[in-house]
This record gives structure tokens, sequence and C-alpha cells, in this order.
């Protein structure tokens, strides 16, 4: 069968300017329990059209499929690893998506994943004094699923998702604010172009 193709000889490498236009395109919700990143990242997603791969959503949903009993500690953080792994999967194969669950930043472990997806990033920090973030936790603890497990927030808790990932520009969002998130949104995307 003839090659019909270029040669290998005459195959030029890809520009830069074409390789970052293919690049997938990730928007990062970080900031710890209780600092808005679900609230944020819902109507965000929404408006940048991107899908929304939330930790909280397989987390749950993998309790349920699995029916597992209210309140176990080590099924928790069982679920809680798969659920990760469900997120990088599936970011790994989106060209776009607003990634949300509480990043640790001395995570090696999440660091080498989100360098793994290849991504342009953009990171939206959710920022709050940790007295609020702890009010909000501890408020709808009650109300939460049973795979969460942790009912009272501390300040020691916190300090584990102390700050952003700094894997790309970051977006500092002050939560105990009003967020304007059609304004983010563009900014996002200039920021993506």
């Amino acid at each position: 069968m003839a090659n019909r193709g270029a040669s290998s000889s005459t195959i030029k490498p890809r520009s830069t300017c074409y390789h970052r236009c293919m690049l997938r395109q990730i928007v990062l919700v970080s900031g710890a329990p209780g600092a808005g990143k679900t609230t944020l990242a819902v109507p965000l997603a929404a408006e940048l059209g991107f899908p929304l791969l939330s930790k909280d959503d397989f987390k749950e949903t993998l309790w349920d499929a699995l029916d597992l009993p209210s309140g176990d500690r080590t099924w928790s953080r069982k679920v809680g690893g798969a659920a990760m792994e469900v997120l990088w999967t599936l970011a790994a194969r989106c060209p776009s998506a607003v990634l949300e669950a509480p990043f640790r930043p001395e995570s090696a472990l999440e660091r080498g994943r989100l360098a793994s997806l290849d991504a342009q990033f953009v990171e939206v920090h959710c920022s709050c004094s940790p007295a609020v973030a702890i009010r909000r936790y501890n408020a709808r603890a009650h109300e939460r699923h049973p795979t969460h497990v942790l009912q009272v927030m501390t300040a020691e808790h916190l300090t584990e998702f102390d700050g952003p990932m700094h894997v790309g520009p970051v977006i500092d969002v002050d939560t105990e604010e009003v967020v304007d998130i059609p304004r983010l949104a563009r900014r996002i995307q200039k920021l993506l172009a």
C-alpha cells in the first residue's frame, strides 16, 4: 500500500501557538472546606460552558452506589480517594473543565496529578477568614451527606488547605463578598485566550 501522507522528513513540529491553543483548559477552584468552592464553582462552570468535576459529587455518588454505613471514617477516606481518582481520570479526558475540590498545596501527589493533565490552568482560589470557613462548615455539618463524617471543623484542620496550588495564574476571590460570576468568567476567558 502506498503511503499517501507526507514523509516523516516533511512533517513540521507544531508551532507554539498551535500547541498552546490545543492544550486542555482547566479552571481549578481551590480553597479550604467552608470557603465557598462549590457555591462559586457551580454557576462559574455554567457561565463558562465547562463541565464541573466536583470531588464531593463523585464521593457522594459512590457512597450511595455502594450503600455504605453512615459515619464510617475509614470508608469515607477510601471513597474520598476513589472520588479524586474519578476526578483525575475524567479531567484527563475533557478538553475543558472546572475542577472543584479542597486541593492541598503541599501535596506532591495532587501536584503531580495536576501536572499530568498537560493543561493550561487558571486557578480561582476561594478565600475567607478561618472563622467564617469554620462557621460555614459547622453550620451545615448536620445536613451534609453521610459520607462527610467530619462534624466539627477546626482551625488546625484548615491549615492543610492554606493557600492556592499555584499551577497557573491565580485569581483570589473573597467569598465573604458577593462574587460577580459573569465578570469572573470573562477574566478567566481572557487568561485562557
